[in-house]
């Protein structure tokens, strides 16, 4: 278990200088209304197939306190994995949740503080310290049941928002590693509190990769690593709210 305070926030966000190269601009990000918004892949998402080691980053900005999952492959009883948000200000990320649904756990605050802030989610199932969620830089997980088992086969595709619909806010900067636990280069993503080029930060690049408006034409949120394009639904514009 980590301990953190409201200080540990306001302090990274103080000074940002950016750590990484500063040819990168960053001017849209997506905005989802709570009702019916989401994105999703036209067919089955299967870059998490079978690993043991993945990564997982995105910026969010709500103020919007519900349940929803703004993460998912798959849908309901059926899903390989899924990062949650919650009332109470938990974060939650689950793998297989049709089979063994083990997890990690934190507990945030300021998760629904309507600032942009940070998320990153790193598994490494062959380690003993399975896994870790990071919360603007800062390691705030509070619970981890997380068993051996790789991650399983996909039988959906990857989706923003796809549950209820129910987040209402900002997202931007979405990055998948398949392969790589990043838990030691959480300050070289966060980067003080500025999102940089994800891959030219001297990490290895992102699997998948939505710069979500940025070199994108709607609807189609482009992979700027893969194949795997979102589809924009019942939405079609960008917004210039941003992490910044």
């Amino acid at each position: 278990m980590s301990f953190y305070s409201l200080t540990s926030y306001s302090q990274l966000r103080v000074n940002k200088a950016p750590l990484t190269s500063s040819a990168f601009t960053n001017l849209k990000s997506i905005d989802l209304d709570g009702i019916d918004d989401f994105c999703s892949t036209s067919g089955t998402y299967s870059e998490l197939n079978n690993v043991s080691k993945l990564t997982i980053s995105l910026w969010t900005k709500t103020s919007v306190a519900v349940t929803t999952l703004p993460l998912s492959i798959g849908t309901f009883s059926n899903r390989q994995m899924f990062v949650g948000f919650y009332a109470n200000g938990r974060i939650l990320f689950k793998k297989n949740n049709n089979t063994d649904g083990t997890f990690i756990r934190s507990n945030v605050p300021q998760l629904h503080d309507g600032n942009w802030n940070h998320v990153l989610v790193c598994v490494d199932l062959t380690s003993e310290d399975k896994g870790k969620i990071f919360f603007n830089g800062v390691d705030v997980t509070s619970g981890l049941t997380l068993d051996t088992n790789p991650i399983a086969i996909s039988t959906g595709a990857f989706y923003v928002n796809e549950s209820n619909k129910s987040y209402s806010g900002n997202l931007d900067e979405i990055a998948i590693y398949s392969g790589s636990d990043l838990r030691n280069n959480v300050s070289t993503i966060y980067n003080q509190g500025q999102p940089s080029d994800l891959n030219n930060n001297g990490l290895i690049s992102p699997t998948t990769y939505y710069r979500c408006g940025d070199g994108d034409s709607q609807p189609i949120i482009s992979d700027k690593n893969g194949s795997a394009d979102l589809t924009m639904n019942n939405f079609n514009t960008f917004s210039s709210d941003v992490p910044t």
